[in-house]
């Protein structure tokens, strides 16, 4: 399955007494798809005269009113827009056509995981560990296998 999407990157338009705002405007992160919206805030703010519609980032040297870097924060655009990528991927995968909800949480979870899906992943060395014995339940491995293993990673400990 391909979901057509469209991921966009513009600032807010606001007004203020019938005039448009045009310092200290928030970014905003829009996806469509399947005739839905969904706008994500980015926690960055911007005056509009050093944001660059055209490339939807902000504009090279210049900074916002909390000195943050347009490289710092393109840098978690790209990193946004990645993110989302990667859960539409999630969903094409499994044949399935997501709901606005169901973007907004996979995206939210990934952008901040929850303590439990931090758990969850696990590191490399864990895996291998993991590996190492599992292999050498199922193999009879002798005892100099498992050395070879440990030489490789001296933290591992092997369960028999």
């Amino acid at each position: 399955m391909n979901i057509k999407r469209n991921i966009i990157f513009a600032l807010e338009s606001r007004k203020k007494n019938g005039v448009p705002v045009i310092e200290n405007i928030p970014i905003r992160m829009r996806v469509i798809f399947a005739s839905h919206r969904i706008e994500f805030t980015t926690g960055y703010r911007i005056d509009a005269a050093k944001w660059d519609a055209d490339k939807q980032r902000v504009k090279n040297g210049c900074t916002n009113k909390l000195k943050q870097s347009a490289s710092d924060i393109n840098t978690d655009l790209l990193r946004y827009y990645t993110i989302m990528q990667e859960v539409f991927k999630e969903y094409e995968v499994k044949d399935i056509m997501p709901t606005p909800q169901e973007i907004k949480d996979s995206f939210n979870n990934k952008v901040n995981p929850t303590e439990e899906a931090q758990e969850e992943q696990k590191g490399f060395w864990e895996i291998f560990n993991e590996f190492v014995s599992e292999c050498g339940k199922q193999n009879n491995w002798t005892d100099s296998t498992y050395e070879k293993f440990a030489a490789v990673n001296p933290t591992l400990l092997i369960i028999r």
